[in-house]
This record gives C-alpha cells, sequence and structure tokens, in this order.
C-alpha cells in the first residue's frame, strides 16, 4: 500500500516536471538542465518501484529502500513547490511590484541569483541521494540495473 503512494508521488513529480509551465520556469531560472537530469532519474526509479512492490512481500530490505526513496520523493516535492512558489512571487512582483520592492528583492533571498544557487544546490542534493539509494538497491540485490 505504501508502495503504490511512493509510486503515485514519483507519478506526480513526473508530471509536473513534464509540465510546460516548469520547462518555461526553468529555463528562465537557468536549472533546467539540472531539472532534466532529476526527471531522467526519477523515471528510472519509477520503473524501480513498479519491480520492487513485485518482490515486497519477499524482502524487508525492499521495504526500506522504498522508505528511501519516498523520502527523497518528498523532498523533491518540496523542493518544487518551492520553485513553483518563487515563481508566482516573479509574477506578482513583475505585475504589482514598484521599484523600491523590486530592489528589497534584489537584497533579499528572493534574488533570482541566490534562487538559482539554491535550487541547482538543492535538486544536486536530491540526485546524489537518489543515486546512491539506487546504488545501495543495486549493491544489496534488491534489483539489478545497468546504466
Amino acid at each position: 500500500m505504501a508502495e503504490s503512494f511512493v509510486f503515485d508521488v514519483a507519478d506526480s513529480l513526473l508530471g509536473k516536471l513534464a509540465s510546460f509551465a516548469y520547462e518555461e520556469a526553468s529555463r528562465a531560472y537557468g536549472v533546467y538542465e539540472d531539472l532534466q537530469e532529476f526527471k531522467d532519474s526519477l523515471s528510472i526509479v519509477r520503473g524501480l518501484l513498479l519491480d520492487a512492490e513485485d518482490k515486497k512481500n519477499q524482502q524487508h530490505a525492499v521495504r526500506e529502500w522504498l522508505r528511501q526513496i519516498q523520502s527523497i520523493c518528498f523532498d523533491a516535492e518540496d523542493v518544487l513547490d518551492g520553485f513553483e512558489l518563487q515563481d508566482k512571487r516573479k509574477q506578482v512582483a513583475e505585475a504589482y511590484g514598484s521599484t523600491s520592492m523590486k530592489v528589497r528583492n534584489f537584497f533579499s533571498s528572493s534574488n533570482p541569483l541566490t534562487f538559482r544557487f539554491k535550487m541547482a544546490q538543492q535538486i544536486k542534493d536530491i540526485r546524489d541521494r537518489l543515486d546512491k539509494v539506487a546504488s545501495n538497491g543495486t549493491m544489496f540485490g534488491i534489483y539489478n540495473h545497468k546504466r
């Protein structure tokens, strides 16, 4: 049951990453390539989740592995939600923002350069964690996957 929930979260993340709005916004913030690499990794994990669900009754290790994937998916969802929120802030600032507000935003955490750096780092951290969990899955025989 929990495994299908993880699959649903991964599916939802892939849907968000595939949307035109995310593609446009990620290009504007300069994190398009990072998000595409994450999307590719997540697509593989989605398939692995389906394979692991078939084995879930056989091994406790599979359940733990799925729990780790779930944690990473939740963190990825938080990052994408933050990305979406920043894009909405930008739209509001462009539509209604005064010059003084724009100057204030430049020196705040809403600065596009700061945000771009922060996003790229968070995406890299998630991809690294995902790669490590995938590697552990192979090492412990949860699945056999060749990249």
